[in-house]
């Protein structure tokens, strides 16, 4: 990589400080700001005092996933204070790469690597794992012979019924794609429309949902048993009703931003690798 190029990374958790660090170890000059609560070695990362420090000179801003949770400030779990995003944006030039989770603007400068395939297909490795971890803190059995529905067959979907079924369980993939269910028979899964859902729940042990619409609403949770684990993966606002989940006294585990939290060493890998593309199709790299 070029040593005429710098970096800042701006905000964010240890999937950010792991991004910033591989991009140093690489031969790129390398600022972060928003890291001051971190106790743990910087080297070879220049810390920062300011925002504006890490950004003079930088060809490229990364900046976290997601970027913002409250749509005002930059997400920053690791920083004393506030980091608004608009007055970072404002500080940035038209030359210099901006690269965020669910970051939009109109500017052609700025990219939402999130919205990127890799990261997308990489991204549903720890977050199946992350899950099955989940389901064996809860569940008081085993998952082998387990009989384990999942709702929905994209990535995430492929990466958790193959990961399960390895485990022994008895695994039903729910979908309304037909090419999805055929896919699921390719593999040996037991592939379920999903008209049939309300059967298929009855009758489970454990259900993953990654279909990202209210899927699991309370008539549906009507025919679930108490003792079955929900495990909801799908982003805000979920695919689960929660409010009557509780009433009904199922238990439902909403588990946001897995990697992170469960692999955040691979997380940040990925989401390296997947910057890298950017700036490289930016001609930065």
């Amino acid at each position: 990589m070029s040593n005429n190029v710098k970096v800042a990374v701006i905000g964010g958790d240890l999937r950010q400080l792991v991004v910033a660090k591989l991009f140093a170890e690489n031969g790129i000059e390398t600022a972060v700001f928003g890291f001051d609560l971190y106790t743990g070695d910087f080297l070879p990362v220049t810390k920062c005092r300011t925002p504006a420090d890490a950004l003079w000179g930088a060809s490229a801003v990364i900046l976290p996933l997601p970027c913002s949770v409250d749509k005002e400030s930059i997400n920053a779990p690791l920083h004393d204070g506030k980091i608004m995003l608009d007055d970072l944006l404002n500080k940035v030039t038209d030359e210099q790469i901006v690269c965020g989770g669910m970051l939009s603007a109109n500017r052609p400068n700025i990219h939402d690597y999130y919205e990127r395939e890799e990261l997308k297909i990489l991204n549903a490795i720890p977050t199946a794992e992350g899950a099955i971890a989940l389901a064996l803190d809860e569940l008081p059995i085993t998952l082998h012979d387990a009989k384990a529905v999942v709702l929905g067959y994209g990535r995430i979907g492929k990466a958790l019924a193959e990961r399960l079924k390895g485990l022994g369980c008895v695994v039903t993939v729910v979908s309304k794609k037909e090419s999805d269910l055929a896919l699921c028979e390719s593999s040996s899964h037991r592939a379920v429309q999903i008209r049939h859902l309300s059967d298929e729940v009855s009758k489970a042990d454990v259900i993953f949902n990654t279909i990202p619409a209210m899927i699991l609403n309370d008539p549906i949770l009507g025919y679930i048993d108490k003792n079955t684990l929900i495990i909801d993966l799908a982003g805000r606002p979920g695919g689960v009703d929660f409010d009557a989940a509780k009433r009904r006294g199922i238990e439902v585990i909403w588990a946001l931003s897995l990697p992170g939290k469960v692999a955040p060493v691979t997380a940040g890998r990925i989401i390296y690798k997947t910057v890298c593309n950017i700036l490289k199709q930016e001609g930065v790299l």
